[in-house]
C-alpha cells in the first residue's frame, strides 16, 4: 500500500520520494513512544517525520495516514489519545515553523 511518498509493507513504512530525505520505521517500532517532561506520551515517529528538514508539509500529512494505516493493518494496539495529543504537538511545530522570519 503507499500513501503519497510512503511506502508499507509487512517490514515498515519507508520514503520513497527521492531527494536528500530518507526515513523508515520498522513495523516493529512503530508505536514507540516519548515522553518529555509533563507531557502526555506522543507518537515518537510522528514527531521525528515532523522535525525531518527533507520532508515538506505534504509528505508530513501523508506519513499520518500511512502510520494509522500501517497501525490497522499490523493489528497493533494504537491509541487514539494518544496519537491526538501527537498530532496537537504536530500542528504546534507547524505554527511555529510559519512564525520564523526568513533570512
Amino acid at each position: 500500500m503507499q500513501f503519497g511518498n510512503w511506502d508499507i509493507s509487512n517490514e515498515g513504512i519507508k520514503y520513497s520520494g527521492g531527494g536528500t530525505a530518507a526515513f523508515t520505521v520498522p513495523q516493529a517500532e512503530l508505536l514507540r513512544t516519548t515522553e518529555e517532561g509533563d507531557q502526555p506520551a506522543m507518537y515518537h515517529w510522528v514527531l521525528q517525520v515532523t522535525d525531518h528538514p527533507g520532508l515538506d508539509h505534504d509528505d508530513i500529512y501523508d506519513f499520518n495516514y500511512a502510520f494509522v494505516y500501517a497501525a490497522a493493518k499490523w493489528g497493533v494496539p494504537f491509541d487514539y489519545g494518544t496519537f491526538d495529543e501527537t498530532l496537537a504537538e504536530q500542528y504546534e511545530r507547524f505554527d511555529f515553523e510559519d512564525e520564523e522570519p526568513n533570512f
